[in-house]
Parts: structure tokens; C-alpha cells; sequence
């Protein structure tokens, strides 16, 4: 992605709105084949990849404005490359291992703080 598409997705005031509309612009280009030359990866999977992990910074800190009594924490993880039907067999993780940055996350602890708002992945929270 080029730096000014890369710098909308890591504003941290983005909006679940504006989200929609820069993947919407993705789609867009994607649909009229010019995405690449507009600063896009060729990848559709990537891309709906990065929309959600920010979709889920988004909704993490809209908890933390209402909700923050209830001790919600929301995060986005990645099981990594694993061993399945859609990966094939050449993955390097077993589903075993695959579930345990999902099951670390589930599993943390009442009244933890953080994670939150993160990318998870191995369980550390990735700088991106």
C-alpha cells in the first residue's frame, strides 16, 4: 500500500464510517482493475485481513468509551499459517498450535487491562 493509504488505516480517529468507505474504495478499484496502480495490494484477502483488525481497533476503543466498567477487553489475532483445507498441507503450524494465540486472548484473566484494542499474534501484540 502506498504511505497515504497505509497512514488512513493507522489513524487512530478513523471512524467505523470512513473504514467503510476507504474499503469500499478498495472494492471499487479492485472491481475496475486498477487497485494496484492505486496504492492497493493484489490480494482481496489481505485487505479484508487489515479491515477487520482495524474495524476491531475501532470497536475496541468505542468499549473503552462506553463500557469501560465492564471489563470487555476486544482484540484481533492471527493463528498464523496453519495446516488446513484452505492453507494446505504445507503450513507450518498444526490447528493445535493455530488455536492457541485465540485461546490465550479467551482465556486471560478477570479484570486484565490489555490486550485491548491489539493485534495479536503468538501471543504478542504486534506493532503495525
Amino acid at each position: 500500500m502506498q504511505p497515504s493509504t497505509t497512514s488512513q488505516f493507522r489513524d487512530t480517529e478513523l471512524s467505523e464510517e470512513e473504514l467503510c468507505l476507504l474499503m469500499g474504495e478498495f472494492v471499487i478499484a479492485a472491481q475496475q482493475g486498477n487497485h494496484q496502480a492505486n496504492g492497493w495490494p493484489n490480494t482481496a484477502y489481505g485487505t479484508t485481513k487489515i479491515g477487520v483488525t482495524v474495524l476491531s481497533r475501532i470497536q475496541a476503543h468505542i468499549l473503552t468509551k462506553t463500557r469501560a466498567a465492564d471489563g470487555i477487553l476486544l482484540n484481533a489475532c492471527c493463528p498464523g499459517w496453519v495446516r488446513t483445507d484452505m492453507a494446505g498441507s504445507k503450513a507450518p503450524k498444526s490447528p493445535e498450535e493455530g488455536a492457541q494465540t485465540p485461546t490465550y486472548l479467551a482465556l486471560l484473566p478477570e479484570g486484565a487491562k490489555e490486550p485491548h484494542g491489539q493485534l495479536v499474534w503468538d501471543k504478542t501484540v504486534q506493532e503495525w
